[in-house]
This record gives C-alpha cells, sequence and structure tokens, in this order.
C-alpha cells in the first residue's frame, strides 16, 4: 500500500462532501495561509536565512508577498465563481431563447511539487490558487530546504484541517510515491528533467498538470562592453540577491543569464541577448495573473 495513501484518501473524501465548493470554506483556508505566514514571518525568515546566503530583502520578499496573495485572491473570488454566458450557435439556439453558461469547477485532490530556489513564494502561491478554486492540496518542499520544511511541517498542521492542507517532507522517493496516487491536479516547479517525469506519470492517470519550468539564458557579451554595463545589465535581473552561487529565484528569475561568454576578439556587430528558455516543453509561469492560475485549477465544466 501506498504511504501516502491515507492522506490521499482523507482529501478525497472532504472534497466528496462538497464542502471545499463554497466561498466560506475557499475565504477561510486563503484567511489560515495568510495568518500562518504573518504571525510566523520572523520564524520562516529565520529559516530561509540558514539555508540562502542572499539579500535579506528576499526573505522579506517570499513572507510579504505569500502572504499578500491571499488578499489578492479573496478580492478577487466573488468574480471568478460567477457562471460566465457563453455563446451558442444563432440559428439552433439562441433565436429560440437558449444560453450557454460555463461553470468553474475544482478539480479535487491537488499534489503541488515547490522547487529548492522558492522556498516560499513557489510553494504557497500554487496552494492559495488550488484553495482558492476550491481543491484541496499536498505541499511538498524540495529535500534541499530541511529548516523551511521543519517549520511547515510544525505549522501547518496547526492551521489547517489535514484532509485540507497536509504537507510532507519532500525528495525523490517521496514525490516518486506520490505520483502513483490519482491526484486531480499537479503543479510543479523544477527542472525540466524532473518536469518530464512528472509529465509522464501524470498522463498514466490522465491527470492535468502545470508545469514551471526552468531554463538557462545565454547573454553573449563582446569586449567593447564595458564593465559597469555588462554588470549593470546581466546582474539587473537577478534582484535581489544570488544563493549559494547561482542565480536565485525571485520574480524575474526567469529572464536571468546563468553565463556571459565573451568572444576570444572584438567583432564589428556584436549582439547582447537573454534567451528565452531553450527548452522545447511548453511552460507556465508561476508569476502569471493570479486569475490566469486560479482558472488553471478550475475546469470548466458543461452547460447546465
Amino acid at each position: 500500500m501506498n504511504q501516502f495513501q491515507k492522506i490521499f484518501d482523507a482529501q478525497k473524501a472532504l472534497f466528496a462532501t462538497g464542502v471545499t465548493r463554497s466561498y466560506e470554506w475557499r475565504v477561510d483556508q486563503l484567511d489560515r495561509m495568510a495568518r500562518m505566514i504573518r504571525e510566523n514571518e520572523a520564524r520562516f525568515q529565520q529559516a530561509m536565512a540558514k539555508e540562502f546566503k542572499t539579500a535579506s530583502q528576499e526573505y522579506i520578499f517570499e513572507t510579504a508577498a505569500s502572504a499578500g496573495e491571499s488578499e489578492v485572491q479573496k478580492s478577487q473570488l466573488k468574480e471568478w465563481m460567477k457562471p460566465v454566458e457563453a455563446p451558442v450557435p444563432q440559428f439552433l439556439l439562441a433565436k429560440t431563447g437558449h444560453k450557454g453558461m460555463i461553470y468553474r469547477e475544482p478539480y479535487g485532490v491537488a499534489l503541488i511539487i515547490g522547487p529548492f530556489n522558492g522556498p516560499l513564494l513557489l510553494l504557497i502561491r500554487p496552494a492559495l490558487a488550488a484553495l482558492a478554486a476550491g481543491n484541496t492540496c499536498i505541499l511538498t518542499l524540495s529535500e534541499a530546504l530541511p529548516e523551511t520544511t521543519k517549520v511547515l511541517l510544525d505549522l501547518v498542521p496547526k492551521y489547517f484541517d489535514p484532509s485540507a492542507v497536509t504537507v510532507v517532507a519532500g525528495g525523490k522517493e517521496p514525490n516518486t510515491e506520490f505520483l502513483k496516487l490519482s491526484f486531480d491536479f499537479i503543479f510543479f516547479t523544477g527542472s525540466t528533467f524532473v518536469g518530464k517525469i512528472v509529465a509522464q506519470a501524470a498522463a498514466k492517470n490522465l491527470t492535468p498538470v502545470l508545469l514551471e519550468l526552468g531554463g538557462m539564458n545565454p547573454a553573449i557579451v563582446d569586449e567593447t562592453a564595458t564593465f559597469p554595463m555588462r554588470r549593470r545589465r546581466s546582474s539587473g535581473v537577478r534582484w535581489p540577491g544570488a544563493a549559494n552561487g547561482a542565480p536565485r529565484r525571485a520574480m524575474p528569475m526567469s529572464m536571468s543569464p546563468w553565463r556571459t561568454p565573451s568572444p576570444p576578439r572584438p567583432r564589428r556587430h556584436w549582439l547582447s541577448y537573454s534567451a528565452m528558455t531553450r527548452d522545447p516543453t511548453p511552460t507556465t509561469r508561476a508569476s502569471s495573473t493570479p486569475a490566469r492560475l486560479t482558472g488553471c485549477l478550475a475546469h470548466r465544466s458543461p452547460p447546465r
């Protein structure tokens, strides 16, 4: 038997009751998440400080943006839950008074796999989107983040019913076991290599999956560029700092150059660029608008 079957079944059972579809339940979950972060902000920041050597602004950003996202979701939730009228064929239905409506329905139990370089925001933001859409969720964080994981493992059970939100220490083995379960939606942030494994596992159960995959962006600089220019243009998109010698995830990290090769001799014409990810796999960024992200976690049901 799968070691996480019990957790999964408990969340399935809660979703089957229909309680997660209500506006009140969704707002309550968003409030719980915001309280958990705000009431333990210093603790979260201290945990991240132990794991990353980066600017203090980023610890603040991780917690403030995560808590602020809850307010954004709440302010838009009623509008997102409203049925939307859909066009119908004029000659068949519209002329006889028929209307088509789209009702956004939650998927069910969502698995959210967070990356090592977004210890809070890139885990909490998808979770908020899932909860706002009326789903339950299981969160797993990278094994490279033991301190942040320890804090979440302690706090989440205090603020949430395990049948609504559960956090599990991530890693290759637990994530492999999770992917054997028939989740209703999977949200993964990480490398292209692991993303392919996640997509392949999800395909076996026809589980919808949203991938936010990383990519490397070369920047070519020749000798005619001055040092201040090179520093400003290549590091400006890596705000606010770097962790353990590698680009650290903040909002614009997807544009961050990872290497800046220089030609051996000056060229008459030169190009400095930061390319799009070279990964051919289509990706959806977690930095999308909250409405777009939440929309991914609530599918359209047929007209009623």
